[in-house]
């Protein structure tokens, strides 16, 4: 998508990392193209924590719905990387996609791919438990930030705690109790370093 000068100049706005760009139950007047950057999208779960929904990039349209629906918006975005935004009000949007058709067409295939994902993501959700939402995180938090040994991925568990509150949606002490339980049935184990960290061991297969 080219933007020009007097558009660039009015309409495009530079944002810090870890800022809020909108707040789940804002009413939304504007939409967002990323030019440069990272956006997160988080859904509050409860007055405590959030579930981190998705993370948009370059290139990628944000916050059409809530502009689109005349409603509050469903989730907050915040910056996780410096970044700029062109911001599109509904006068821009109009104007755009009558004079871009290959902008109309990139919000049709983005409304219809979000409508799938959506449901699919409601899906799971309803045949997914909890203590599997926990242990899937586990598993990918080991992956990302654990410590390699011949056991398996070794990872402190109050940051895996501040980790799954951000990105799972579950309370601390919830994340606490599904841990004790897979410590009961050894799915995971202490580390050698004590109770301040646990071990993942490794899946069948896999060293």
């Amino acid at each position: 998508m080219r933007i020009n000068q007097s558009t660039y100049e009015n309409h495009v706005r530079n944002y810090k990392q870890e800022m809020v760009i909108f707040k789940e139950g804002d009413y939304g007047e504007e939409m967002y193209v990323i030019i440069e950057g990272e956006v997160e999208i988080r859904k509050r779960t409860s007055s405590a924590s959030t579930k981190t929904l998705i993370v948009f990039r370059k290139g990628d349209i944000f916050g059409e719905m809530a502009l689109m629906e005349k409603k509050p918006r469903s989730a907050s975005a915040v910056t996780i990387k410096p970044s700029r935004l062109l911001v599109m009000n509904e006068a821009l949007l109009d104007s755009t996609i009558e004079k871009n058709p290959d902008f109309a067409r990139k919000m049709i295939r983005i409304l219809s791919e979000r409508l799938r994902k959506a449901n699919s993501l409601i899906q799971s959700i309803m045949s997914t438990n909890q203590q599997s939402q926990v242990l899937s995180g586990l598993k990918s938090y080991a992956g990302e930030y654990g410590t390699s040994t011949f056991k398996g991925l070794r990872i402190n568990i109050a940051s895996f705690l501040e980790w799954a509150r951000d990105r799972l949606g579950i309370t601390e002490k919830e994340v606490k109790s599904n841990i004790q339980v897979f410590l009961k049935n050894g799915t995971v184990k202490y580390s050698a370093k004590g109770n301040e960290e646990i071990l993942i061991p490794p899946e069948p297969g896999k060293s």
